[in-house]
């Protein structure tokens, strides 16, 4: 199953698998664990760590709640291709670079 990871109406990253996660209040860490008991979830780089509605709530702050959606394996390649952006964004920045820098 591949998914997307929306904050604010944006895609911020594509999985292609769920690596789940819980806080250990003991120790202070977060401890892979079960998807029936998770918290959270890891990015794709594995560097963040997200929540979302349906998990348990963290019970210490500092974790953005996003919009995990399943995907079809096209709709990922074609997000994972263009660095999660789409083709209108990209061209948005690019023509806002050559605004800043005075080509247009």
């Amino acid at each position: 199953m591949y998914y997307k990871v929306m904050y604010n109406d944006r895609v911020i990253d594509v999985l292609d698998h769920l690596v789940y996660v819980k806080y250990q209040p003991k120790h202070n860490i977060l401890t892979l664990c079960p998807e029936d008991e998770a918290q959270g979830f890891l990015s794709s780089d594995g560097n963040t760590v997200w929540h979302c509605e349906e998990m348990y709530r963290f019970p210490v702050n500092g974790y953005d709640t996003v919009q995990l959606i399943p995907i079809d394996t096209y709709e990922y390649q074609k997000l994972k291709a263009l660095n999660g952006k789409t083709a209108e964004e990209i061209i948005d920045a690019y023509t806002l670079t050559l605004l800043e820098g005075g080509v247009l």
